[in-house]
Parts: structure tokens; C-alpha cells; sequence
């Protein structure tokens, strides 16, 4: 039967109804997000990908024959950047890794503390990205994949960067989101986009509060929500950031894959164009068929975290640990426990392999 011959609705609803079993995994990553979009758009949206019709037949194949991999795993890497203001507006804010194990048909998600040090670099590793495009408009990726290996050991085969005007325009295109906030903080030190250099010091920086319960966000208050770094206690480390990342995107994706998202023609083609605008990745379109097919194949399978913390996780491993600052430039780091890099990536080839 040649594509031509079915029609868009059709295979439109089929789509949707693949998806729509696996919002676990949406919700896990900006990348899986991407991807499960990708897959419930339908025929008639594949022009703006570029999608050619033989491509979309990779949706009923194997996608280790269309993907590339390691050792039977496929890396996908998510950064999330500012985008905006003069100071190092490339800066990664989120560093996700998601891998993907062939075999087993299970995805694992690794939350990178942007303080993770970079030895080869001396530096962050939320610097990488930023320092590759300083170097060679174009090579950051590159920097940002050779960091991951460096650091966890783990070759990174796909990148996808997103700045945050994608996120706050999509959540603004649904109306916004609804999020349980538990518990509530309060920021007093949230940095003022333009104002990085703003005398008084003060004057940089403005008081955010989130109240315990539901808060309804539109774009610019989920950012500033998922942003916040300084808030007093737990909620103003990375990990607590790295939770409440998931717990946005959960919400997104529960408003973009319902029917009375996808059925409208117009807000699809306005969400295209969001993606279009603000997303660099050097996923090939024709893949995206393939990368669909993954949701499909872990449906028994949950999406396993990998945590890479300071604190020790179920099995009573602490990984990381904060050096002191004088061996690190005055920065505040991580490294992995008595400097044994080699350790590190065992511990995480070990979590991906289970």
C-alpha cells in the first residue's frame, strides 16, 4: 500500500494513540518530549520536518537499524541555555543525558549536576556548550558531548539544546501549567535578565515566592520556577532544580498530547514553529520516525534515573562529594569520591547495564 493512498486523519489518530500511553517518558526529559512530538504529528505536518515518506516506514522497524549506538545503548544529550542577556547567555542551566538500551527496550535518565567538573577544561561542565561556541560558532555541541564522555564515559551519538524562550513560549501556547508546589520557597536573589551588571549589586536581582499547593504558571513564572537557584534549604540545590524540571515538563506534555491540542491545526503549526525558531540539534528529521518508535518499545518499561548526587542514594552510594574551594579556582565543584573518575564511570556503566 503506498502512503499516498492513507489518509492524514488516520494516521494522525494512530500516532496519537501510541503516544499517549507513555507520558511517563515525556515527562521525563525536554529530548523525550521532542521526540514523542515528533511521533503524533501525522502526515500532514511532515513537510515541516522534512520527513520523507520511506523515512516514516522506520516507525514499524527495529530503530538500531536507523539510530547510532554503543554497545547497544544510543545517548542522547539535552542541554537547556538562557539564550538571552550579555552574561554567557549559553550558559547550560539543564544537563540531561538519556540512554537508551536496545536490547532491554529501557530508557535511563542521568540528572548532570551543572557543577561537575570538567578536569581537561578545568572548568564546570555547564561551561562546555558555552565554551565551544566561544571557540567556533557551531562547535558547541561538540564540546558539550566530549565533556559527557570525558567525565561519565558515555559517547553521546545525539544533542538537542534548547533555549528558554521554547519552553516559556510553549507553556504560554497551552494556557499554562498547573503545578503542585511541595514545598514552597521563596528566592530573594533571582537574576533580572539585562541587569547582570546593574550597580547597585542589589538592583540585579528580585524576589520570587511559590507558595506551598497548586500554583497555576504561565511561561515566564514556570521559568523563573524551574530557574531558581538560591532559595534556602533543599530547594535551592541542583537536585531540587532537576525535579522540579521534571515535574513542568510532565505538566507541557499533558496539555500538547490530548486530542484538542493535536486536532488543531493551528496551534500544531504555531508549536512547529516555536521548536523551529529555538531548538539547534543535530538529530537528522528522518530519524525522528525511528526516535518515535522508542516510545512504543519501552511502554512495560519505566524510565530508570541514575542519580548523580553528594547524597547517598537506595543502595547507600554517595558518588559525589564537594571538594574544597581552594583546589578548584575558588568555585564551588563536584568530582566523584577521592578523585576517582574511573569509579564514576563504572558506577554509571553499572546503573545503565541493570
Amino acid at each position: 500500500m503506498k502512503l499516498s493512498h492513507v489518509r492524514p486523519t488516520r494516521l494522525l489518530i494512530k500516532y496519537f494513540s501510541v503516544i499517549r500511553q507513555h507520558l511517563y517518558l515525556i515527562s521525563m526529559s525536554a529530548v523525550i518530549l521532542f521526540i514523542s512530538f515528533l511521533g503524533v504529528i501525522g502526515y500532514r505536518y511532515l513537510s515541516h520536518f522534512k520527513v520523507s515518506p520511506q523515512s516514516l516506514l522506520n516507525f514499524f522497524g527495529t530503530p538500531k537499524e536507523q539510530l547510532e549506538s554503543t554497545g547497544g545503548l544510543t545517548n542522547f544529550l539535552v542541554l537547556g541555555i538562557r539564550g538571552e542577556g550579555e552574561d554567557s547567555p549559553d550558559l547550560s542551566d539543564t544537563v540531561i543525558v538519556i540512554s537508551y538500551n536496545h536490547e532491554k527496550k529501557v530508557a535511563s535518565m542521568i540528572g548532570v549536576p551543572r557543577d561537575l567538573w570538567i578536569p581537561s577544561y578545568q572548568a564546570k561542565i555547564n561551561t562546555a556548550y558555552h565554551y565551544g561556541e566561544e571557540a567556533s560558532p557551531g562547535a558547541g555541541i561538540k564540546f558539550a558531548q566530549g565533556a559527557i564522555l570525558e567525565d561519565l564515559g558515555l559517547p553521546i551519538h545525539y544533542t538537542a539544546v534548547v533555549n528558554f524562550s521554547l519552553f516559556k513560549q510553549a507553556v504560554d501556547l497551552v494556557g499554562g501549567v498547573d503545578i503542585d508546589v511541595q514545598p514552597g520557597f521563596v528566592d530573594d536573589e533571582f537574576p533580572i535578565p539585562g541587569r547582570e551588571r546593574a550597580l547597585p549589586i542589589s538592583s540585579r536581582y528580585e524576589t520570587i515566592i511559590f507558595p506551598d499547593g497548586l500554583n497555576h504558571m504561565d511561561g515566564q513564572t514556570a521559568l523563573k520556577f524551574v530557574r531558581s537557584r538560591h532559595a534556602e534549604g533543599e530547594e535551592g540545590t541542583d537536585f531540587a532544580r532537576s525535579n522540579r524540571q521534571q515535574q513542568v515538563l510532565s505538566a507541557l506534555s499533558k496539555k500538547i498530547i490530548t486530542p484538542s491540542f493535536l486536532l488543531n491545526q493551528q496551534m500544531v503549526d504555531e508549536l512547529i514553529n516555536i521548536v523551529n525558531s529555538n531548538l539547534i540539534s543535530n538529530i537528522n528529521a528522518n530519524l525522528y520516525p525511528s526516535l518515535a518508535k522508542i516510545a512504543l518499545d519501552i511502554k512495560d518499561n519505566p524510565v530508570r534515573s541514575v542519580p548523580l548526587t553528594s547524597s547517598p542514594d537506595e543502595n547507600g552510594v554517595a558518588i559525589l562529594y564537594h571538594p574544597p574551594t581552594f583546589k578548584y579556582n575558588g568555585e564551588w565543584v563536584l568530582i566523584p569520591k577521592d578523585n576517582n573518575w574511573n569509579a564514576l564511570k563504572q558506577y554509571v556503566k553499572n546503573r545503565l547495564s541493570q
